[in-house]
């Protein structure tokens, strides 16, 4: 990618991250969807791509968005809201279309679905389902299915390179420290250290998913 969209992607990352650390509702609103505003613009000027994967990088982007503005409904709701559940399972009903988007844009790619390489993805995903379990089950209906996409995605992606590897991997640890720092957390100083991580790693994934899908196999 090129260096004018790399720092603008990550200075608006590193902001709409210490927004989200400081668990200010206002910034993080105004400055969570530019980082992935900036990954769409880059994306739809890239004439390299095919129009079928700038459509699914693109449609990607678009259900991760849609997933955020619940995520962060979800985020700044009252730990006593019955709806604070709701709004999770919206937001992950939204981020398995961009799972599956990004599923597809690799498949075009030639990256294969590998058995090996899905097993410890999916067991990893065993341990916010465990949580989910103990403390939320309602929403295991909905969260344990996008568990597998997610693990599904981020096979897929190993099979395309090192770069979409590694955006795949932080997916699946930013997720999985959203289910912990929810039900595990409770200091507020390790509540914003964790918000952080979430953040930082998720712009961190995009980042690298979005720029392996645009790179020449």
């Amino acid at each position: 990618m090129p260096k004018g969209w790399l720092a603008a992607t990550a200075a608006a990352g590193l902001a709409a991250t210490a927004a989200g650390a400081a668990h200010n509702r206002r910034l993080a609103a105004l400055t969570k969807p530019i980082p992935m505003a900036l990954l769409a613009a880059r994306v739809a000027t890239d004439r390299r791509t095919a129009p079928l994967d700038r459509a699914l990088v693109l449609g990607a982007i678009g259900f991760s968005m849609a997933g955020d503005h619940w995520m962060l409904r979800e985020e700044f709701a009252s730990a006593e809201s019955a709806s604070k559940n709701a709004l999770l399972r919206r937001g992950a009903a939204l981020f398995a279309g961009a799972q599956l988007c990004y599923q597809a844009a690799f498949a075009r790619r030639g990256a294969r679905f590998r058995l090996r390489a899905f097993a410890p993805r999916m067991a990893a995903m065993g341990e916010p389902a465990v949580v989910l379990a103990a403390n939320a089950p309602s929403v295991l209906p909905v969260l344990g299915p996008y568990g597998a996409l997610l693990a599904g995605m981020s096979t897929m992606a190993a099979d395309d390179g090192t770069t979409a590897a590694a955006g795949g991997l932080l997916f699946q640890a930013s997720d999985i420290a959203i289910i912990n720092r929810r039900h595990l957390v409770h200091s507020p100083a390790l509540r914003a250290g964790a918000e952080a991580w979430v953040l930082g790693s998720y712009f961190g994934a995009q980042y690298l998913l979005v720029d392996a899908l645009l790179q020449p196999r």
